[in-house]
């Protein structure tokens, strides 16, 4: 059994979950807000609109699709666990990208926390079926 990957996926796929919130309704609210003050113009702003859509309904399905995954992480399934370390390795790379594009560490930053999270949940702290 794999109860401290179980419990790291299930908090960072809640949090991933959680955050589709203010992503989606507060995020879009403040792109909208940008784009009446004409500090995003067209075609960008349509694009803008869509890419901020498409990221917030992507962020609530990985939560989810996270959620899905913990219980077969929980009983050693190796496909489960291929699953976490990619999605680890995503969010690993696109916070450490968001962090060099920016040039300081802000709230971008937590994404490459989530993902180390992830990396340890399907490395150091998984054990396969018949590794018990």
């Amino acid at each position: 059994m794999n109860k401290v990957s179980y419990y790291l996926v299930i908090f960072i796929g809640a949090l991933t979950c959680l955050s589709f919130l203010p992503h989606a309704f507060g995020g879009m609210k403040a792109v909208l807000e940008h784009i009446a003050k004409d500090e995003i113009q067209e075609p960008a702003a349509n694009g803008m609109q869509m890419i901020w859509l498409y990221s917030s309904i992507m962020m609530l399905l990985s939560g989810i699709w996270m959620l899905f995954l913990a219980k077969p992480i929980k009983n050693g399934d190796a496909k489960a666990r291929l699953q976490i370390l990619l999605l680890g390795i995503g969010l690993s790379v696109f916070g450490v990208a968001c962090t060099y594009i920016s040039g300081k560490i802000d709230a971008m930053f937590l994404f490459t926390i989530q993902g180390i999270i992830l990396l340890l949940a399907s490395t150091i702290f998984f054990k396969r079926k018949n590794d018990e």
